[in-house]
């Protein structure tokens, strides 16, 4: 296929920017160097993302393959499962590119079971895999987890009457995330059949 200019030239962009960061193999993190890198680094990838997004409605035949296409959803004995070929994002980095982009692609994949939980009280399980020996798996943002689900009319609210959540963190060679969404009744009561009443205590 046939290169476009436009797309060319953001490949230039991209180029450019990660041979002026690599001349420092050791900046700090926070320097101001790395701040503009990323900031960069993510303007660049959101502009080639719509311009192969561009790409692929008008040229059929070159067909290029997204990220995208790797999220998937499945409903299975009343239990919805997301496959996100994507890293959660860090706490702090809430409003990444990579945040609404998971926000979104959870939106469309889940369409199809809109109103699926809508007057159900659900929780959430949210399994993370990261190529990380230790990490720490509550540094890690499940917003746009939920915003996906909610934007999908799969759940009405992610408020303390209609959801609650659970996360695990996991190693992986391959980053992504397995989410389950269920009914919470059953884990509900098992958790509370099984734990001490607290506020009993004297």
């Amino acid at each position: 296929m046939l290169i476009p200019n436009e797309l060319y030239n953001l490949l230039q962009k991209l180029n450019v920017s990660l041979n002026t960061v690599l001349k420092f193999p050791y900046i700090s993190g926070t320097e101001k160097k790395l701040e503009i890198f990323l900031y960069n680094l993510e303007k660049i990838r959101f502009e080639i993302y719509e311009q192969v997004r561009y790409l692929n409605n008008n040229m059929l035949d070159n067909e290029i393959h997204f990220i995208d296409n790797d999220y998937k959803a499945n409903l299975q004995d009343g239990v919805l499962s997301l496959y996100i070929p994507e890293k959660l994002p860090n706490l702090t980095n809430r409003s990444s590119y990579a945040h609404k982009q998971i926000i979104f692609n959870i939106a469309e994949i889940t369409k199809q079971y809109d109103k699926l939980f809508f007057d159900k009280y659900v929780i959430v399980i949210i399994k993370i895999f990261e190529k990380l020996k230790v990490w720490d798996a509550d540094n890690r943002t499940v917003k746009p987890i939920q915003d996906g689900l909610i934007h999908g009319g799969v759940i009405k609210d992610d408020n303390i009457f209609n959801c609650c959540y659970m996360v695990q963190g996991f190693y992986s060679d391959l980053p992504h995330i397995e989410v389950s969404v269920l009914e919470a009744d059953k884990i509900i009561n098992f958790i509370d059949s099984n734990l001490p009443n607290i506020s009993k205590w004297p």
